[in-house]
């Protein structure tokens, strides 16, 4: 409850705040003409029939006008999850699984992903995250050799079942 004069009771005195410093508005706007609201129009009717055809036939190099596939998918329930992995050939002739990121080798995981199919044609290509990684990382023992694997983690009734893997390039020195 509140009480007259008590702590909460707003001033009844008080004038209202004047306004200060420059006002928001600008001078009058005026009305489009009708060519400039054709132009709009027309604009907008392009950027909705590119919206379209980019839901239903675009992929990720259409975006914004596209599906953005990452966001625009999903796995299904018996499917696999793919993802790419980096192992590197220590000095000792083991393989040890390593950061495929720019800290590491000089691209992200992403990068490499959609190039799988330059490194599939091009397995020397794997060389040169095997070359980033001796500059990036000069401390650390130098790699005999570096393989992209693709591992896939596998799904039943949307439940991890397993992992498979398979080389997708392999580059020794």
């Amino acid at each position: 409850m509140i009480t007259p004069g008590g702590p909460s009771a707003l001033p009844t005195s008080a004038p209202p705040a004047e306004p200060t410093g420059t006002p928001l508005a600008g001078p009058a706007s005026t009305p489009l003409s009708a060519r400039a609201r054709h132009v709009r129009l027309v604009l907008a009717g392009v950027c909705v029939a590119l919206l379209c055809v980019g839901t239903f036939w675009g992929d990720d190099d259409a975006f914004p006008f596209g599906p953005f596939r990452m966001y625009s998918t999903s796995t299904p329930p018996n499917g696999n999850i793919h993802v790419m992995v980096l192992e590197a050939r220590m000095p000792d002739g083991s393989w040890r699984e390593v950061p495929l990121d720019s800290s590491a080798v000089g691209v992200n995981r992403a990068e490499v992903e959609g190039q799988i199919p330059r490194f599939q044609a091009a397995p020397a290509l794997v060389g040169r995250l095997v070359e980033a990684h001796d500059r990036l990382r000069p401390a650390e023992p130098r790699w005999t050799g570096a393989r992209l694997v693709m591992r896939y983690l596998k799904l039943r009734d949307r439940r991890f079942v397993g992992t498979e893997e398979k080389v997708v390039a392999q580059w020794l020195r």
